[in-house]
């Protein structure tokens, strides 16, 4: 049988402001990307055709 996996901890004190700062570090998707997933997306799902 498999392992349960253990719960997270909880980030504290240096390393939950070392965590928020590195996350608001990550750059925001910009129009032209979000437009290029979401196109990809598109003719990803207009190859899915499924006929039960």
């Amino acid at each position: 049988m498999a392992k349960p996996i253990e719960p997270t901890p909880v980030l504290k004190g240096d390393d939950a402001y070392e965590f928020v700062a590195e996350m608001e570090k990550q750059k925001k998707a910009s129009a032209e990307e979000k437009a290029r997933v979401a196109k990809g997306a598109a003719f990803i799902r207009s190859l899915l055709t499924f006929s039960f």
